[in-house]
């Protein structure tokens, strides 16, 4: 799985963009002063099966609710928790 993320130039997320690995890479437009950065999936929620819709809309809840509570580290094209505050 690929995942694009949309952010601002200090690492908050704004849009999130998933498309299989095996597809041509995705094309993002997105509202002037965003960034676009490829990312790779956090902890924990790799092996996403797109196979069983009602196990796989669990599955992505749970990889939007992580991505919530991370931002990207600009430069290091990485997610990593936010501190609290944030």
């Amino acid at each position: 799985m690929r995942i694009l993320v949309a952010h601002d130039p200090a690492g908050q997320i704004h849009e999130v963009v998933l498309s299989p690995a095996d597809a041509p890479p995705a094309t993002v437009t997105m509202q002037s002063g965003l960034l676009v950065t490829e990312v790779e999936a956090p902890e924990g929620t790799s092996g996403l099966d797109l196979s069983d819709p009602e196990r796989s809309r669990k599955q992505l809840d749970k990889l939007v609710q992580q991505l919530r509570e991370s931002h990207v580290e600009v430069k290091k094209d990485k997610l990593a928790r936010k501190k609290r505050g944030h």
